[in-house]
């Protein structure tokens, strides 16, 4: 429900939020409730003065505020929407902190609003600022004109978690996860997880490679002594992906008729887990290997029996010159 701001002075009456607005249960902020404050009580930056929204990985989003500006002008302010959150005790300057709701802040304050009614609470004493950052900043941005958190928010925050906690293990890092609200499906977790703890946790216990194989070629050479250019690597991770791999080898195949010498490489894995991944990777270029086998087997027999062998039997085209074509255009027909 949206309260019209009359004028500067004008402020939704708290019990409008009482009526409409439902409270998220929180791990990391309790006592809490509606207060109505002024604006130059509520302090969004850290004690050095710096703006301090970095649950964000880009701080706060200026096109989001100029969004959430003209809907203020326009509609108002959603009362179905917690506001933005605010501690109890007051800091150093005698303000207090803002712990979410950054961007709105920064929209009233550009229309110059006197007050604002705000959600008040405390951080209970088994959690820090650090964890209610986690919780709240990251999980709140359903209010009006919200802009998701990002990829690259959830990394940053879960980097912060696993710096500040001792002995992380991987399981822990789901745990986080679902201590804050969100959308994110299990593959994105995945994915962050792997970007976030993975990486950082290999690179206390393995050398790492760029994704790209450069460094990996270069390192199979120096140990190996075999050319560089006749090098092909690849990894269990991205980047240099067994795809890659097998379209790199077939291409030196055309030119000289010779398998190069492959090499595997570990990214974004951890020493205890190295075995189980070079593992699979055999069995990988085990089971390619039996595959192609076959395939030659076929391509042998057909041969034998006087026919011509087709590893990719291209059959014809989708019709899609429009007003001419309607049927699949056979390949003889090209």
């Amino acid at each position: 429900m949206f309260y019209k701001l009359e004028n500067l002075c004008d402020v939704p009456p708290i019990s409008l939020y009482e009526e409409n607005c439902d409270i998220p249960t929180f791990r990391t902020f309790v006592n809490l409730q509606f207060v109505e404050l002024p604006l130059d009580q509520i302090d969004p930056t850290n004690e050095d003065g710096q703006e301090a929204n970095d649950a964000r990985a880009q701080g706060t989003d200026k096109n989001n505020i100029l969004g959430i500006k003209s809907s203020l002008l326009s509609k108002g302010c959603d009362t179905s929407q917690v506001p933005p959150m605010v501690g109890r005790q007051q800091n150093s300057k005698g303000l207090h902190p803002l712990h979410e709701g950054f961007t709105r802040i920064a929209s009233y304050n550009s229309i110059g609003q006197n007050s604002i009614v705000v959600l008040m609470g405390d951080i209970p004493t088994d959690y820090s600022i650090e964890d209610l950052k986690d919780e709240v900043g990251l999980g709140c941005n359903d209010h009006m004109q919200s802009k998701k958190a990002t990829h690259s928010d959830y990394a940053k925050r879960l980097k912060k978690y696993i710096d500040r906690t001792h002995n992380v293990k991987r399981d822990d890092c789901s745990i986080w996860f679902n201590g804050i609200k969100h959308s994110l499906t299990d593959k994105n977790i995945e994915k962050i997880i792997s970007d976030v703890y993975d990486l950082k946790h290999a690179a206390n216990t393995m050398e790492s490679f760029d994704s790209s194989s450069k460094k990996a070629q270069k390192k199979i050479s120096q140990l190996t002594k075999i050319n560089v250019d006749d090098v092909r690597v690849w990894n269990n991770k991205t980047g240099a992906s067994f795809e890659t791999m097998v379209k790199s080898v077939m291409e030196y195949y055309e030119d000289f008729n010779a398998p190069p010498h492959v090499y595997g490489y570990l990214n974004r894995t951890s020493a205890e887990d190295a075995h189980h991944e070079r593992v699979e990777m055999v069995k990988r270029i085990n089971k390619f290997n039996e595959t192609f086998r076959s395939i030659i087997k076929d391509a042998n027999r057909v041969q034998k029996d006087g026919g011509i062998f087709d590893m990719i039997p291209l059959q014809g085209f989708i019709p899609q010159i429009l007003n001419e074509e309607t049927d699949i255009v056979p390949v003889d027909k090209i």
